[in-house]
């Protein structure tokens, strides 16, 4: 029915107008789906780049070693036959350290100057830091005739370099954190080395305080990289 009581219906419609409504509801949308999709084109040759330098890394480790494809890509707590919860802890700071890497490097895209430098290179000593308790770098550097001290050693001068590169920029910074950070950090070391925990503490009291160390330097960096942003957002607050 076209009219109510002689009048005109304003809630009535063709079919032709419906359509061309419902069309242009639809066809913004389908354009913003499209478009999407399209600019996820190069982060998909990105993904696939990165994994297939994985599995290449990963062919080269079992041509080497001539185990099986299992061992790389199982859980190792499966392949050891180990309950889940065993390193969960060492688990945990690896988390932590890489969450705060790729926190940092993130923010540091939108900052300038020191701060994106500062950022940037924190960013890639803490993915360092993590990749090594992941992959124990430190500990296999015997492998190599690599002397373990070594390899502390490069990460006090890379830690030194960061602070050296953006000295203005950290000496804004609460550095008190990353100053407890770096001092757990080197009782841990002092301890595994020795061999002699004090006070009677158990086997494993290291990890804990190197856990420990790992929670103030990734508080550090994202307290960083959060005043990195607030810096340099438009129209900020006086």
């Amino acid at each position: 029915m076209g009219s109510i009581g002689g009048f005109p219906s304003h809630n009535s419609a063709t079919p032709r107008q419906a359509s061309s409504s419902a069309h242009g509801h639809v066809s913004p949308l389908a354009r913003d789906v499209l478009a999407a999709q399209l600019s996820a084109i190069p982060w998909a040759l990105l993904a696939a780049g990165l994994t297939a330098a994985l599995l290449a890394g990963g062919v080269f480790v079992l041509a080497v070693t001539d185990q099986p494809l299992s061992v790389l890509v199982r859980d190792a707590n499966a392949i050891a036959q180990q309950p889940n919860y065993f390193g969960a802890l060492e688990h945990a700071g690896i988390i932590l350290m890489c969450g705060a890497g790729w926190i940092a490097l993130y923010t540091s895209m939108f900052c300038r100057g020191q701060t994106a430098r500062f950022l940037f290179l924190g960013g890639l000593l803490s993915l360092l830091l993590a990749a090594d308790d992941l992959y124990m770098l430190h500990e296999s550097s015997y492998r190599f005739d690599v002397p373990e001290q070594l390899i502390f050693a490069l990460y006090a001068v890379l830690l030194l370099l960061l602070v050296a590169t953006s000295l203005r920029q950290f000496l804004k910074s609460p550095f008190l954190l990353l100053g407890v950070a770096m001092t757990l950090f080197a009782v841990a070391i002092m301890i595994d080395a020795t061999h002699y925990t004090p006070f009677g503490l158990p086997w494993g009291t290291e990890d804990c305080i190197e856990l420990a160390g790992i929670c103030f330097w990734a508080v550090y960096f994202v307290k960083c990289s959060r005043a990195g942003l607030l810096e340099h957002r438009p129209n900020r607050p006086r």
